[in-house]
């Protein structure tokens, strides 16, 4: 099978193995944007999922499809909430003593045993070697909790995807959450690949080429599979298709774009040579003690013609994106910052007020290294941060996130 061969020559390659940081699958940008970005989109929806159980005196279920190697229950840990005290040193939103089970399901024998050698033998987590379109749900107790994440459910057609999701709605109880995500059709990484014909051209010819990056060689040898690509429209009509096969037992809570300009393979370029390599910039931006040329950092977007609001997204994100970079880069100089290419989006407001007062502090610190250490990381954080509130989930990133809840 294709995606196994795939996967399995990620594994072999040694950058599938965790921790990250500037390269690998489990990069800083994985970690520090990807992963919380997922995060932030569920957390609210997830307080007050936790808060109905503790009310309740209940454990959390978690069922993870597509798992990898317990993608899901690293992700989930990784959620803080917004209100926690300072006297509390663990701020997670699920307590270690709520996760009743985590169930992970997928069928790369390898991953799997990634997996099991990261969690051990610990009762309450399970992994299972099972097809996620053949998994039998009936034989579980339901679980609040359902997880497609990191492009899983672009392994599977749009039939396969609307009946595990009315599987899904069919087995849930009401309150509870499902998370999941496509390649984002129109995806900077894959400008060639944009198309207003949904219908014949669904898919991509996907290679994990950029685990060798730079290597041509490496690169030519790896196995190419298909993978779907998801826009706005069609997400929306298999949402629609799948209330109309459970009765509207499931409701769309949030549809959102994630990693624009930072997916893998704008470092790559193999399927847009116009892309920088912004994701290794950014891994850099997150990485203690570097300095990285934030000249780098600034975007020059070419426009596909035919994509009006498309382009109109891009366009717009690339000029508060360059803003920032360069507001940034002034108040290390000491120099004043650039005048705004237009009108200031609220999430600007926000993050250029955030980064005035990281600058002012680095300004003052007489230890280490500010730069790198705090002004960088900030300015990754307040990128993302500008990402969230100028995204409008059209499928422009390299994922396109839909969180639903049940409702019965």
């Amino acid at each position: 099978m294709s995606e196994k061969d795939a996967y399995n020559e990620a594994l072999r390659s040694g950058q599938y193995a965790k921790p990250g940081g500037l390269l690998g699958k489990y990069d800083n940008v994985r970690r520090f944007w990807e992963d919380e970005e997922l995060g932030l989109y569920l957390r609210p929806y997830l307080e007050e999922l936790i808060a109905r159980k503790k009310k309740n005196a209940e454990g959390l279920r978690v069922l993870d499809l597509g798992c990898g190697s317990g993608d899901g229950l690293e992700l989930l840990s990784g959620i803080t909430r917004r209100d926690a005290p300072v006297s509390e040193h663990d701020s997670a939103v699920i307590p270690a003593a709520m996760l009743e089970r985590y169930q992970g399901i997928d069928i790369n024998q390898g991953l799997l045993e990634q997996a099991r050698s990261i969690y051990g033998d610990r009762e309450n987590i399970a992994f299972t070697d099972a097809d996620i379109n053949n998994y039998d749900l009936s034989g579980d107790v339901p679980y609040d909790l359902y997880l497609a994440n990191y492009g899983t459910l672009s392994h599977n057609s749009d039939e396969q995807t609307v009946a595990i999701l009315s599987r899904i709605a069919g087995h849930a109880k009401d309150g509870a959450l499902v998370l999941v995500d496509w390649l984002g059709r129109f995806s900077y990484e894959w400008q060639t690949l944009w198309t207003h014909d949904f219908e014949h051209n669904q898919w991509m010819n996907y290679t994990i080429s950029y685990i060798y990056a730079g290597d041509r060689q490496k690169q030519a040898a790896l196995t190419y599979f298909p993978l779907r690509l998801m826009a706005r429209a069609e997400a929306l009509d298999i949402y629609q298709r799948v209330k109309a096969e459970t009765g509207d037992a499931i409701t769309l809570r949030q549809l959102a774009d994630r990693s624009s300009f930072v997916g893998r393979h704008m470092d790559t370029a193999q399927y847009n040579p116009h892309c920088p390599p912004l994701r290794r910039l950014v891994n850099s931006l997150f990485e203690p003690n570097a300095a990285t040329d934030l000249d780098e950092l600034l975007i020059r977007y070419v426009p596909m013609e035919g994509f009006p609001e498309i382009n109109a997204y891009y366009e717009k994100f690339t000029d508060w994106w360059n803003h920032l970079v360069m507001a940034t880069t002034a108040g290390l100089a000491g120099k004043t910052p650039p005048e705004a290419p237009g009108e200031i989006p609220d999430t600007a407001v926000e993050v250029l007020s955030n980064m005035k007062g990281v600058l002012k502090l680095a300004a003052m610190l007489k230890i280490g290294n500010p730069r790198a250490s705090l002004v960088e990381p900030q300015l990754g954080y307040c990128l993302r941060e500008l990402e969230m509130g100028l995204q409008q989930g059209l499928g422009c990133g390299h994922g396109l996130v839909a969180l639903f809840e049940i409702v019965k």
